[in-house]
This record gives structure tokens, C-alpha cells and sequence, in this order.
């Protein structure tokens, strides 16, 4: 029991290795072309130690776009350099089949995945957030977030507070709710307009659902169908603030997607989002399934090279596969989780028989 335990241990510690190893790698890949990008983009008060800061809180997002790869490669390379001294070899001899090693790994990696999940979920949505908006004040000193994480922007003689954010592509960004003051002389709010619903419209703001309260002797008050407000604002502020729906947890996206369906809207991106989220543990245990064959398979001669070859190439395809799969899913004729964990279970299907082969 004590000496399974000492293998099991081995084997985690050489999978976390390839799994650190590669993700050290690829994160320094993906940090060096974002400086790069970044670095064109210095002005105003945007500068080398906010850019540096941003980078730093932008870090976690990075880390979990590329941990499928990381996971994939990772994995292969611990595994790898176990075959390369047949110590892989040595552990079936031990008891080991390969039935226990690939269960040993996939609970290596799915603990990798569960840390993921987290930092998805609970940290990644607000630092995300607040780093874009901190990046877009700096640069151009018109935009704020607030503690709860509203969005107040500066747009000539109105200052703004927007509600929930809705994107649906660049072109297209509209707000569940804003409060608009209007102000005058000695920046003294002369009115105040709540809306129910905000598109801006690249030149001016449409407002629907409008409740406008004017600071006078009288204090008048009225509610207007639609209101049209000048705009001096680049759609670009709001590309940078405002978060894709793969950037939110997934319980902002099922709220984003009960307030469009309450307004009878096209849920669509977040139900995508959903269900990408919801369905990233299978598709890296899956991405790593179907490459171990290929590294059990060369452990005995000590050729692992073309099959670690092999099992990235396969691991890669199927991320093809799947990214594939999501464009396609809101036009194929299916429901739409089924259309995005088909994939996943199609190669774990294909994966256990490889394994079952062997």
C-alpha cells in the first residue's frame, strides 16, 4: 500500500512537473506578445508601470486560455520522460496497469482543472474587468469603475453610471439600465435620467424607457418612451470596458440570459458561453485522454518520441474539432449543450477504445 502510494506520488509529481513546465513556457510566449501590443499603445497616463500592472492582473485569464495546451503537452512530457527510462514500464511490473496510471493522471490533471474552474468562476471576471477599465481611464480619463463594478463614464455634460453590460459582437453593446445626470454650471447636476435600457450608437446614446427628473423650483418629473443624448465617446471605450460573455462566471451568465429572455431577446453568445464554461473540464480531460494511448504504446521500446508526437497532434485536433463545433452550434438543428459536449464525449468514447486496444 505504502509503495503504490510512493508510485502514485511519483507519477503526480512528474505529470504537475510537464503541466508547470509548459504552462511557465507558454504563458512566457502568449505575456511577451501582449507587451509587444501593449507597448504600441503608451500614452496619456498609460504608462510602463500601468502597462506592467495590467499584464500582472491579466496574468490568470492568460493561464486559463492556454491551459488546455499546457495540460495537453504537460502531460505528455512527464509521462514522456517516465517512458524514456522505462519507468513506466516499471510501474505495470509494480502492479501498475495502464488502467490505474491513466486514472492516476486524470486525477492529477483534474485537479489542475478544478484550481481552473476556480479562478474562472471567482477571480478572473472582476480583476479582468477592473484591468481593462483601470487601462481605458488611464489612456483616456473617461471611464471609472465603481466598488460594485458599475461603469461611470465621463461624456461632455453628462456623467453616466451603466448597469449590466450585454455584448453580442463589437458593433453591438447595449445596457440593462443607466442613470444619466446632466449638469450645469459649478458641475451642479441640472437632471437626472434613468433608462431602462442604453445603446450607444457611435454619435449619440439611445435611451428607452427614460423616467427624467429636472432640479427646479418645481422639481418636474416625466416619463419618456425614448430619449436621443449627443455622444463624444469612441466605441473603442466600450469595446476595452466592457466584458465578453467567456469572461463571466457562470452565474452572471445565467442572469445575463434570464434578463434577455425575460426582454425577449437573443440569448444565444451567453448560452454559448454557458455551456463552454460548464463543459472545459471534459473537453482538457478529454484533449489528454486521447493522447496517452500513444505514450503507453512507445513506453516499452523507449521510442516515445513519435508517439508523444502523435498524442499532441490528435490532443490539438480535437481542440480544432471542438472550436469548430462551437461556431457551428447555433445554426445546427440540435440543442445547443448537446452540440458542445458532442465532441468531448466522442473522443473519450475513442480514447477509452484506443486505451481498451492496447
Amino acid at each position: 500500500m505504502v509503495g503504490a502510494w510512493r508510485l502514485s506520488r511519483y507519477l503526480g509529481q512528474a505529470v504537475l512537473g510537464g503541466i508547470a513546465l509548459t504552462s511557465l513556457l507558454l504563458l512566457s510566449i502568449h505575456l511577451l506578445i501582449d507587451f509587444i501590443r501593449e507597448a504600441r499603445s503608451l500614452g496619456g497616463d498609460y504608462g510602463a508601470v500601468e502597462m506592467a500592472w495590467y499584464l500582472l492582473q491579466t496574468t490568470p485569464r492568460r493561464l486559463y486560455d492556454i491551459f488546455p495546451f499546457a495540460a495537453l503537452i504537460g502531460t505528455l512530457v512527464g509521462l514522456g520522460g517516465l517512458a524514456a527510462g522505462n519507468e513506466l514500464v516499471a510501474m505495470r511490473a509494480a502492479g501498475f496497469d495502464r488502467a490505474h496510471l491513466t486514472l492516476r493522471v486524470l486525477l492529477v490533471v483534474a485537479g489542475c482543472v478544478a484550481l481552473m474552474v476556480a479562478l474562472a468562476e471567482w477571480y478572473i471576471p472582476d480583476l479582468e474587468t477592473r484591468a481593462r477599465a483601470e487601462r481605458q481611464q488611464a489612456r483616456s480619463g473617461q471611464l471609472h469603475v465603481g466598488e460594485t463594478g458599475r461603469l461611470w463614464l465621463r461624456d461632455g455634460v453628462h456623467v453616466i453610471r451603466l448597469e449590466q453590460s450585454l455584448w453580442r459582437d463589437e458593433t453591438d453593446l447595449e445596457f440593462a439600465g443607466a442613470l444619466v445626470y446632466r449638469l450645469g454650471t459649478g458641475m451642479q447636476p441640472e437632471q437626472v435620467l434613468h433608462a431602462q435600457r442604453a445603446v450607444h450608437r457611435g454619435d449619440h446614446w439611445l435611451l428607452e424607457q427614460v423616467s427624467v427628473r429636472v432640479f427646479d423650483d418645481i422639481g418636474t418629473a416625466e416619463v419618456i418612451a425614448s430619449l436621443q443624448l449627443p455622444s463624444g465617446l469612441s466605441p473603442e471605450l466600450f469595446i476595452a470596458a466592457v466584458s465578453r460573455p467567456r469572461l463571466l462566471a457562470m452565474n452572471d451568465l445565467q442572469q445575463m440570459r434570464a434578463y434577455l429572455q425575460r426582454s425577449g431577446l437573443d440569448d444565444g453568445v451567453y448560452a454559448q458561453a454557458f455551456w463552454q464554461r460548464m463543459f472545459y473540464p471534459v473537453n482538457v480531460l478529454a484533449m489528454v485522454l486521447v493522447a496517452l494511448p500513444f505514450v503507453f504504446r512507445g513506453g516499452r521500446g523507449g521510442m516515445h518520441g513519435p508517439g508523444l508526437l502523435i498524442g499532441v497532434l490528435l490532443g490539438l485536433m480535437f481542440f480544432v474539432l471542438t472550436r469548430l463545433t462551437q461556431s457551428l452550434a447555433m445554426v445546427w438543428p440540435l440543442p445547443l449543450w448537446f452540440s458542445m459536449l458532442l465532441p468531448g464525449a466522442l473522443i473519450l468514447v475513442l480514447s477509452i477504445i484506443l486505451l481498451r486496444r492496447l
